[in-house]
């Protein structure tokens, strides 16, 4: 890994809300996982030269992400033999591909380790992921949910490219709030069902149903009940119309941040 690698740090995350209870067996949609080798240099968001004369090209965030190669061992330090925080496999229980979103990198003893967010509980979770384990591609999409206003925004290269309404968690059940990342991309047995025609999972987790299948994870997804959509409804999902959850899917690649803010 080059030198400069050491220096990229903080790539935002991302947040929505998945009920797990329905998804076991849902076919996996195609996600934009194909990535380089381990060793690949993440990316870097260019600077532009004051000194330059030639017109400057258009600056955005983007962020890393990894996909799992095999099964991955999450430490609490970049460190052999440190705390295993987790241990993931290859693909989901979905069998969807694995995904963490880069943090940081850092060069220890000459070796390579990725700080890496993680769909695990508590929400937040993150730890240090030594090289080889992963294969990285670039995301410039970003999702920003607000729960106030009920509204769903989608960013491309640091524009704004879409604005939908959604339904949010119930009292009691509020959407968690946070940085997370889109970390599978699920398409329900049934298009007429709760779930609607597409579940995009994200990292995050409902506290409140820690004793849900497999720790009730969320998502933002269709629905069977549009005339709810506006309201706060949900166990903490985020709900919308058919056809702008598949909009939004078609904008943003599975492992983009998700910011869910009051």
């Amino acid at each position: 890994m080059r030198r400069t690698s050491r220096d990229i740090v903080t790539f935002a995350l991302g947040l929505a809300v998945l009920l797990g209870l329905a998804f076991g067996g849902y076919a996996v949609v195609r996600a934009r996982a194909e990535g380089g080798t381990p060793r690949q240099a993440l990316a870097v968001v260019d600077v532009p030269s004051p000194a330059s004369s030639a017109p400057l090209a258009p600056q955005y965030q983007r962020w890393t992400v990894g996909k799992a190669l095999g099964p991955v061992v999450v430490l609490a330090r970049p460190l052999p033999g440190a705390r295993v925080r987790a241990r993931l496999q290859e693909r989901t229980p979905q069998s969807y591909p694995t995904l963490v979103l880069v943090r940081a990198v850092r060069e220890v003893a000459g070796v390579t380790w990725y700080r890496v967010s993680i769909a695990v509980r508590p929400n937040g979770s993150s730890g240090w992921v030594r090289e080889g384990q992963l294969a990285f591609y670039t995301t410039s999409a970003k999702i920003v949910i607000d729960l106030s206003a009920r509204r769903l925004a989608v960013y491309r290269r640091g524009e704004k490219v879409g604005s939908y309404p959604v339904a949010v968690g119930r009292p009691g059940l509020e959407t968690p709030t946070g940085l997370y990342f889109v970390n599978q991309k699920l398409r329900p047995p049934s298009p007429g069902g709760p779930y609607g025609v597409l579940a995009l999972g994200i990292s995050a987790f409902q506290p409140a149903l820690s004793s849900w299948p497999q720790g009730g994870p969320v998502a933002i997804h269709g629905t069977n009940r549009d005339d709810l959509i506006g309201q706060a409804v949900s166990h903490g999902c985020v709900r919308m119309h058919d056809a702008d959850v598949l909009a939004v899917s078609r904008s943003v690649p599975a492992g983009s941040p998700v910011v869910i803010q009051k």
